[in-house]
């Protein structure tokens, strides 16, 4: 979808402004983000990746030349920077494409800032976001490539603070002695939630998380996979999703 909703003016536009070269980053650069790393705009410095920083660069993308300042962007051009930067291609870019677990590791687009696009920038780039031991963005040093080839796969898995529970989102944090729940891929059902929800399809969601846990268990496994329902109001209409758990104590340690 590297299209989606982009007319053929926007795509024709692409690269063909001057380039605004001062604190352009490319690709692989270190960068150290002022502010919120979920603000596409936020400022940042580009530093040497031995420092200290919080955001390395993934991918490289051009601005569409007609796409407008960019804090006033339309949907449309969202979803073409988004069709860029995937899931995929950052978990490839760290090293983490043979793993089929969720990570505690994320990615954002970066753009110019009003001024620096009226000057002339016409970049975008894909971003890397770290999780810290309490869900937010760390700080470290070094490459997160070399980081996570080093590290086990342990220090990158998603654990739950607490027993996971439904009707609310199951908050995030690394797995250490304390934890007891541990996240794998999750499960969607068809539907729409009732006056009965979560308990209505608790079962049915513990059963399909039960089938994406096999990889992950130890052999004789005795404590049941459960299901984290999510609140109703956060689904889509015919759909309810819900994160999967298995006892941390159960892992066999595997990645997929």
């Amino acid at each position: 979808m590297a299209s989606l909703g982009l007319g053929a003016s926007l795509l024709l536009g692409l690269g063909t402004a001057a380039q605004a070269t001062e604190n352009e980053p490319t690709t692989n650069d270190c960068l150290n983000v002022d502010g919120d790393l979920w603000d596409s705009m936020a400022p940042f410095e580009i530093v040497d990746c031995a420092a200290e920083h919080n955001s390395e660069v993934i991918l490289m993308m051009k601005y569409p030349n007609d796409a407008g300042a960019p804090s006033t962007i339309a949907d449309r051009v969202l979803e073409y920077f988004g069709s860029q930067c995937t899931y995929d291609v950052a978990r490839n870019w760290l090293g983490a494409g043979k793993i089929d677990l969720p990570l505690r590791f994320n990615w954002w687009y970066r753009l110019p800032t009003d001024e620096q696009w009226e000057a002339g920038a016409r970049w975008a780039a894909c971003t890397s976001i770290r999780s810290g031991p309490k869900g937010g963005p760390a700080s470290y040093e070094g490459t997160l490539p070399s980081i996570f080839a080093s590290s086990p796969i342990k220090d990158w898995v998603i654990c739950a603070p607490g027993t996971p529970k439904s009707g609310k989102w199951t908050a995030s944090a690394p797995c250490t002695s304390k934890s007891k729940w541990m996240a794998i891929n999750g499960i969607f059902i068809k539907g729409n939630p009732s006056k009965n929800y979560p308990k209505d399809v608790q079962a049915k969601a513990d059963a399909l998380c039960a089938k994406n846990a096999k990889p992950f268990l130890k052999p004789g496994s005795k404590t049941k996979p459960v299901a984290g329902l999510g609140p109703a109001k956060d689904f889509p209409p015919g759909e309810i999703y819900g994160d999967c758990f298995i006892a941390l104590k159960e892992w066999n340690g595997k990645g997929r």
